[in-house]
């Protein structure tokens, strides 16, 4: 039989929300003892591997799984990831090796739309403009509105989940895999924000192939993408009448494109600036105006744009269980886990029509 992992062991640890201290008080052991065991430095007996496999959810070959491609720091994207802490992004990690896991049954058993997000140059904004532009060619979106920009994700290759319990100042959490992850924030967003955080994040996935993000840079080149291929250049320049009357920015106006281009009146602020549309006073001035009228967040017309509903894990899960005999059961058994911890993973998102969100963090 083969050993068992201590690599496996910290992931299914860090999956659970456990620190060192808390998975020792639950099994009688010593952080001390338990770190020896993760970095290999200490043998682990039949007694306590059945005692970790009932703790964290798992089957005993989980343990001894050799992952072929784990998750690195390059692909894991996260915003300002350079400042935030530590515990969030390896439990941010440990959740998307989890479900890279899920997602590569799903590849197992159906026909998923395949990779499609080409690689762009971010050396400079006019390069960051055309490889956005490129995008929307190559998706044969033209250069209108995207009425769903999360169905353009998924048909690009990507998986897009909405999930609870990021950090309040992180919109979205992405892995470059095989299969590219986003995770948006499921906690009251609007949709207008949802979508940029999906563009910023396709952003990274064509900018950012094995580069270390969430420092300023980066993330201006991520916003840089998502704007441009939200709201492209020439189509905006031609509607922008609409945001100014003379000298001042006309709300109706701006609230009408809002609702047209399903981007949020910041964005279009954010977007007419980088253009030269408005001048940073005018920017300035309408940043202000949001602040006052208490729209700095959440905008008086988010509630008239429903959110999008991701679709590739629920449907694929659902076709597995019932046109192809595969139930949730079995998928867990070809993770590693117990059907308790998938649950966890899907918050059972998949067995209810009232809720789309999926819990992938506490």
């Amino acid at each position: 039989m083969s050993p068992i992992l201590g690599s496996n062991i910290r992931l299914a640890r860090l999956f659970n929300g456990f620190s060192l201290n808390e998975l020792g008080d639950l099994l009688g052991k010593s952080k001390q003892y338990l770190s020896r065991v993760e970095t290999g430095a200490e043998p682990v007996s039949t007694a306590f591997e059945q005692a970790l496999v009932e703790s964290l959810g798992v089957l005993p070959e989980f343990l001894r799984h050799v992952d072929p491609m784990p998750l690195t720091e390059e692909q894991c994207h996260f915003r300002k990831q350079l400042t935030t802490k530590a515990a969030l992004r390896q439990y941010a990690r440990a959740r998307g090796e989890m479900l890279k896991r899920l997602v590569c049954v799903l590849d197992e058993y159906l026909n998923l739309p395949e990779h499609s997000i080409a690689e762009a140059d971010p050396s400079s904004e006019e390069a960051i403009e055309r490889g956005a532009e490129r995008c929307r060619v190559n998706w044969g979106l033209g250069m209108g509105p995207i009425s769903n920009v999360t169905r353009v994700a998924e048909n690009a290759g990507a998986v897009v989940m909405r999930v609870n319990g990021l950090a309040n100042e992180v919109d979205a959490v992405s892995f470059a895999t095989r299969r590219p992850v986003i995770a948006l924030n499921g906690d009251g967003r609007s949709a207008c924000r949802a979508r940029f955080g999906i563009a910023h994040e396709l952003g990274h996935f064509a900018l950012h192939c094995g580069v270390l993000t969430g420092d300023r840079l980066t993330e201006a080149q991520a916003n840089r993408f998502a704007s441009a291929f939200l709201l492209p250049r020439a189509s905006f320049l031609a509607e922008n009448h609409l945001a100014l009357r003379r000298s001042r920015l006309n709300w109706e106006g701006l609230s009408e494109l809002k609702l047209r281009w399903g981007v949020s009146k910041a964005a279009l602020l954010y977007r007419g600036r980088q253009l030269g549309v408005f001048s940073d006073d005018q920017v300035r001035a309408g940043y202000i105006t949001l602040k006052r009228h208490g729209e700095a967040i959440a905008e008086n017309e988010d509630s008239l744009m429903p959110l999008e509903t991701p679709e590739v894990v629920s449907d694929g899960l659902q076709v597995m269980n019932e046109q192809l005999g595969v139930p949730l059961s079995a998928v867990a058994r070809q993770m590693g886990v117990q059907p308790r911890l998938l649950d966890d993973l899907l918050g059972k998102a998949t067995e209810s029509s009232d809720t789309n969100v999926v819990n992938l963090f506490r």
